[in-house]
């Protein structure tokens, strides 16, 4: 796949990504819609993180998804997400369960994009991947070590399996504990770019270590980044407008 065009925004292969093409995704807890135009103006993408909900289900996940839909109007996509808490979100759903509730995300037509965790296993995957496909909607295969950064080769195994999978995204997310940290996620960027031409990727090293990693991921390959519209859903994420200047500043220098 070259690149993904969704209402109007490009997310670009490794191989085409510059500071200019960065795309900048703003995350909307669903218990609180208030800031979602506010978000719907900072970002290029809205993330609605469904695990927020007070009971995810199949009926509050619908009536969340449509609400958000109609407060964004139909320029704006929408990438639909329930983080477990085996990836540090609040959802403590079975791999089982988890599937259902992303078919159900899938059926309301209301999201673009929808968050795949790689480690509900590859059968859940992989259903989940397929309900997509069927309904236009794009797959963004995530993984997240909230405690530490695996070793480069790791990482950069897991991004590549993700896109062996099927995913039309692939997402990857480390804590860092040193500069070193930091630059072994940017490296692995750079390697499964290397290796896998055509998937896009988003990839960050959280919290302060690893702001740096948050814009000038472009450099190595990412194609997007997370940024907050007063909301955050991980640590280190940057004001959105502060993001965008930083791009812009990366863009004027040819990077």
């Amino acid at each position: 796949m070259a690149e993904i065009s969704v209402r109007g925004v490009t997310l670009l292969p490794p191989e085409k990504v510059s500071a200019g093409t960065f795309r900048v995704l703003v995350p909307v807890m669903a218990n609180d819609l208030a800031p979602l135009s506010r978000a719907g103006q900072a970002g290029d993408i809205v993330e609605l993180r469904l695990d927020a909900l007070e009971t995810p289900n199949e009926p509050s996940i619908c009536a969340a998804l449509h609400k958000t839909r109609e407060i964004l109007g139909d320029s704006k996509p929408i990438l639909a997400t329930i983080r477990t808490a085996r990836e540090g979100g609040l959802a403590d759903l079975t791999p089982e369960r988890y599937e259902q509730l992303c078919r159900a995300i899938i059926s309301t037509g209301a999201a673009d994009l929808i968050d795949v965790e790689l480690s509900a296993g590859e059968r859940c995957t992989s259903a989940i991947r397929d309900a997509a496909r069927a309904a236009g909607v794009y797959t963004v295969f995530s993984s997240h070590d909230f405690d530490k950064t695996p070793p480069c080769a790791e990482m950069a195994e897991r991004l590549c399996r993700m896109g062996a999978q099927g995913a039309d995204i692939a997402k990857l997310a480390a804590m860092p504990h040193t500069p070193a940290d930091a630059a072994a996620l940017l490296e692995a960027t750079a390697q499964a770019g290397a290796a896998m031409p055509g998937v896009p990727l988003i990839t960050m090293s959280m919290g302060s270590i690893g702001a740096v990693t948050r814009i000038c991921g472009a450099a190595f390959g990412c194609c997007a980044g997370f940024a907050a519209a007063g909301v955050t859903s991980a640590p280190g994420q940057p004001a959105a407008p502060l993001l965008r200047t930083a791009l812009g500043n990366l863009s004027e220098m040819g990077l």
